[in-house]
């Protein structure tokens, strides 16, 4: 889980000022029934300055 977030948190820093405003996590079953986390993250372009 730490990685996932990690990799969340340096994709978001990447994208530059953005605004998020939702963050969705998920959990499925791979095919060997195996838990597999991901998140969806939903953001727009900062229109000023980051809070």
């Amino acid at each position: 889980m730490a990685a996932l977030l990690r990799r969340v948190a340096d994709s978001i820093a990447e994208l530059g000022e953005v605004e998020v405003q939702d963050i969705a996590f998920h959990s499925e079953l791979d095919d060997e029934g195996d838990s597999w986390p991901s998140m969806t993250v939903y953001f727009h372009p900062s229109r000023g300055p980051l809070r």
